[in-house]
């Protein structure tokens, strides 16, 4: 494997780095809006305690990160390392379970993993998991409680070099069939009452720029439904040195003085 990753994206992509940060304080914002909404009613709630502490301890955590990841590397829209995929799936699907602390809710779906092997790629791990986060927190906004979200991966060998896939697959509301024509990857455009539109398009320039590819298929007739598939080149592996043996000391013949 080769140490050294290939160049990141010039400035033009300024504006991707605007939208990230603009849909990271707009989802921090909308969950502690929900969490103020729910003090007053569950604030001796030791359930609602243990969410708030969850909640508040990572979007300090969040924050931190944005203004590290900004002052740091004000030149740098993308930093690629070897990355893991499936190690930065584990690390959003961790974060999607803190929700807001909506006790009245009525609960969500079932999230299930099924993570295969697959490639590494050269990816920049904070864009992939704000991109991932988005997707799949989508799923889960659109799936009922008792609805079924499953998050897979696999390595597509058709290609080489071998290819990353990951499937985000929910059997919720789904989409219409005009909206993921017309409006699907456009800024500003929601299905959400409280959406501000961004996540989906950021999500897929942040795919488009690691040299991904993504592919929606949704349904609202019923049993409804979206499948999404990112697709992503994996690292070529170094070609193996052949294998040279030094040469031997030539041995005599017995009986040879």
């Amino acid at each position: 494997m080769s140490d050294k990753p290939p160049p990141g994206p010039s400035h033009q992509l300024r504006s991707t780095l605007d939208r990230v940060l603009v849909h990271d304080i707009k989802n921090m914002g909308f969950r502690l809006q929900m969490l103020l909404s729910n003090v007053d009613e569950h604030y001796g709630d030791p359930e609602f305690k243990r969410a708030v502490q969850e909640l508040l301890q990572t979007t300090v955590e969040r924050l931190d990160g944005m203004v590290e990841r900004f002052s740091a590397h004000e030149d740098a829209l993308l930093i690629k390392v070897a990355l893991d995929l499936n190690s930065v799936i584990r690390e959003v699907v961790s974060g999607t379970t803190r929700r807001e602390p909506d006790i009245a809710s009525a609960g969500q779906p079932t999230l299930s993993l099924a993570l295969g092997v697959i490639p590494e790629i050269w990816g920049d791990p904070y864009y992939l998991r704000d991109a991932l986060w988005s997707l799949i927190d989508n799923a889960i906004e659109a799936t009922s409680a008792g609805g079924r979200v499953l998050v897979r991966s696999f390595t597509d060998v058709s290609r080489k070099p071998n290819r990353a896939v990951v499937e985000i697959i929910d059997n919720g509301t789904g989409m219409s069939k005009e909206f993921l024509r017309d409006r699907l990857f456009k800024p500003f455009q929601t299905t959400k009452p409280q959406g501000v539109g961004l996540g989906l398009s950021t999500a897929a320039e942040i795919i488009r720029i690691h040299d991904g590819v993504i592919n929606v298929l949704s349904e609202t007739a019923r049993p409804g439904g979206t499948f999404v598939r990112l697709i992503f080149p994996g690292i070529a592996p170094e070609p193996e040195a052949p294998v040279t043996e030094s040469p031997k000391k030539p041995v005599p013949p017995p009986g040879t003085p």
